[in-house]
């Protein structure tokens, strides 16, 4: 009896913890996740955020460290635990987002556990009719004044006001964050939508990659010490938590490593973070150490290409698929790779080699889709498998150099029907910044399961990895040449490396998303679906 008196009492003094500090409510929530140190700065920060002592409160840290699991899931659930009356504003860059840590929110609500802890926090049951409202846009804490109220960037709040804000990523990635018309869209948003739902006491809570210095955060900063320089009365002090994934300095006491650690070891070790430095520095200080950098233009966007490692000797083999990557540049010539994929199984592990056998690069008069594809048939005309086909999306546009109903890709089915080819053509292709990130990590041989060579034979698309340059905002410096061969001008680096990316990004999607979410998962779309790996 006294044994059970004993855990009663404990279990009360657990849960009335879990109540007034949001790291002992994540413990009972997430009672088998292992929380680290900085996890506790930022609990203990959002604790006094929601007493109201901070106001404004800005949160970089790398990818995968649980920044958004506290801030955007767990943090609502919490304050709307203490106070079912809270109106909470929820946004991301996309309204989907936003919609996806609704849904996550609901569900901490929902569990019995927190119904232990907060007796009077109880939303509507799913799918009920009722006069509460409960969906991924919106729900309502029933008997109470309080409603999450979820949007992406640039959406309306219109009879939506906030006791807090949070905005989770309000930047998709580094190219919208370095586009002064979308950068200007969102600091829009924020001080014309946004700020005009807040009153005296409204919190906001900025969470976000520091992809450029004129980034939202960059700018609120920025306007911040402009206010002091001035000695403006009316500042808007920022608390600023800021967590890289190596620590490079002793700039924050709340900080308690050595220069050089990683901010999670156990997760994230120290050699998994300098491998993905290596592949390119810029993602790296914006992404990991949120300290975006200027990058000078002219240095090599590849600059993990290697021809000793990553050239080989690959032969045709018409037993196995043939993956054709076209760009319809016409000039100095049209291009396209070809690449064939092997796949081995060992365990219960995929693993992935892909090799281009060839490059097809034709002149004028024959630097057309029909060319390209004559070429193609005369090459491979015994070909016995199928055949996938990759490229550039603007390719899916009426071509106005055939007629009327006619694209690049139609005169590719037409042309290459014997083949029997399957389009794998993204709707929209990733940035290219993007592109040239994954193409250099896979150089370097530091994506899981993959491998890619190319046939010493290809020598224009391995003097294009070798020489294209890269502009200051991470894309590819097109600069133009006169062709010796047809006196005409053109960019003469450029379109063979833009085929190999549409290919290594549209036959393995998932991969490249993996990467690019620094190993959280969510799959891409592919025309209308999403593609499989699944060639051999």
């Amino acid at each position: 009896m006294a044994q059970e008196i004993d855990l009663a009492v404990l279990k009360a003094a657990r849960d009335e913890m879990a109540r007034r500090e949001l790291l002992k409510f994540a413990s009972v929530m997430q009672p088998v996740y292992k929380w680290n140190w900085h996890h506790k700065v930022l609990a203990d920060t959002l604790d006094k955020f929601a007493k109201g002592e901070l106001k404004r409160v800005m949160v970089f840290m790398p990818p995968q460290h649980g920044k958004s699991e506290f801030t955007s899931r767990l943090f609502p659930a919490w304050a709307f635990g203490r106070d079912p009356d809270k109106k909470i504003v929820l946004a991301s860059y996309s309204a989907s987002l936003a919609e996806s840590m609704n849904r996550d929110v609901q569900k901490y609500i929902d569990d019995e556990q927190y119904a232990e802890l907060f007796p009077d926090t109880k939303l509507q049951n799913a799918g009920a009719n009722g006069k509460y409202i409960r969906n991924a846009e919106r729900f309502d804490i029933i008997d109470h004044k309080g409603y999450l109220k979820t949007v992406g960037v640039g959406g309306s709040l219109t009879g939506t006001p906030a006791d807090i804000a949070i905005i989770d990523d309000p930047h998709k990635d580094r190219e919208e964050a370095k586009s002064a018309l979308i950068s200007q869209k969102v600091w829009d948003w924020y001080t014309d939508v946004l700020k005009t739902r807040l009153h005296n006491d409204s919190g906001v809570l900025l969470i976000q990659t520091r992809w450029d210095d004129m980034d939202l955060a960059g700018r609120l900063l920025k306007q911040m010490h402009e206010a002091i320089a001035r000695g403006d009365e009316n500042v808007e002090y920022w608390t600023v938590i800021c967590l890289p994934a190596i620590k490079e300095n002793n700039d924050n006491a709340y900080d308690p490593r050595k220069i050089g650690e990683p901010l999670w070891g156990d997760k994230h070790s120290l050699k998994r973070l300098l491998e993905i430095k290596s592949t390119s520095l810029r993602t790296f200080q914006s992404l990991y150490q949120q300290n975006p950098q200027p990058v000078q233009a002219g240095g090599e966007c590849y600059k993990m290409f290697d021809p000793t490692g990553n050239v080989g000797q690959h032969e045709y083999n018409p037993d196995v698929p043939l993956h054709f990557s076209f760009d319809f540049n016409v000039n100095p010539y049209m291009s396209c790779v070809v690449y064939q994929i092997y796949s081995e199984t060992i365990g219960e592990k995929k693993y992935f080699k892909a090799y281009q056998i060839d490059e097809i690069c034709m002149r004028s008069p024959n630097n057309s889709t029909k060319g390209v594809c004559r070429q193609i048939r005369t090459k491979y005309h015994n070909h016995k498998s199928t055949c996938y086909v990759y490229g550039d999306p603007n390719g899916m546009k009426e071509d106005t150099r055939s007629e009327r109903g006619f694209n690049d890709y139609v005169i590719i089915r037409e042309e290459l029907g014997n083949f029997k080819p399957s389009l794998r053509i993204y709707t929209k292709a990733p940035s290219v910044a993007k592109r040239i990130d994954f193409m250099n990590a896979l150089f370097a041989n530091i994506i899981d399961g993959l491998e890619i060579s190319i046939d010493k034979k290809c020598t224009n698309t391995i003097n294009d990895f070798l020489y294209i340059k890269e502009e200051s905002d991470g894309t590819k410096q097109k600069t133009k040449a006169i062709d010796p061969i047809t006196g005409i001008t053109s960019e003469k680096y450029g379109h063979m490396s833009d085929c190999c990316d549409y290919f290594i990004t549209g036959a393995f999607p998932d991969k490249f998303n993996l990467f690019m979410n620094g190993g959280r998962s969510s799959a891409p779309t592919i025309g209308a679906r999403v593609v499989k790996n699944m060639y051999k």
